[in-house]
């Protein structure tokens, strides 16, 4: 007995109800050529990727199980007979299919590519009043000088460099501001002058 996968789109013009039975026959083919059913997998009704046989979406199924080479000419028999059935394919498996790890492997997945969120920035310091000394900030000298002007430092993930570049390139246009402007007016003021 070997392992076989089996996957087969359905066409959208059937029912749920149609189609939950044409799954439970198709399974029953599997159950009277001696194959042991593992799994069956239904993604549901998904667009294509182009049409196939003028349909634009399709209801999804795969089917895992267990059998000899009867079972999967039988099954690929019944689909070639019907019309339901725009598309199948059937792959050799080596091993047992496991869906225990595949699970794991899909939560996995999901909580990798979940974008990091952002570090929230600290809080600025008030100028105002004394300095509350507490914990590990109690430095004093030009390293605390050097946290205090660049608190985004600290951050290590891609978000926060570009957090921290973006504040400072937006604290140096603010800086660059209002020199341009002083330079403007005195140039005005000239212009002024001049023309009197």
């Amino acid at each position: 007995m070997r392992y076989y996968e089996t996957a087969f789109l359905i066409a959208p013009t059937l029912s749920e109800e149609e189609t939950e039975q044409f799954i439970s026959q198709m399974e029953s083919v599997v159950k009277k050529k001696k194959g042991r059913m593992i799994h069956i997998d239904k993604w549901g009704k998904r667009k294509l990727a182009y049409p196939i046989k003028r349909n634009d979406s399709a209801f999804y199924v795969f089917f895992y199980y267990e059998g000899g080479p009867e079972t999967y000419t039988e099954l690929e028999r019944q689909f070639k007979q019907k019309e339901a059935v725009i598309r199948y394919l059937t792959f050799k498996r080596d091993e047992e299919p496991s869906f225990k790890g595949e699970d794991a492997r899909r939560e996995r997945t999901a909580r990798e590519e979940k974008p990091q969120e952002p570090e929230k920035p600290e809080e600025p310091e008030k100028e105002e009043g004394p300095e509350k000394e507490e914990g590990p900030e109690k430095e004093e000298g030009p390293e605390k000088e050097k946290k205090k002007a660049n608190p985004a430092k600290k951050k290590s993930t891609k978000a926060g460099k570009e957090e921290a570049e973006e504040k400072e390139g937006e604290s140096k246009k603010d800086k660059e501001e209002p020199k341009k402007n002083k330079e403007k007016e005195a140039e005005s003021k000239k212009d002024k002058k001049e023309g009197e």
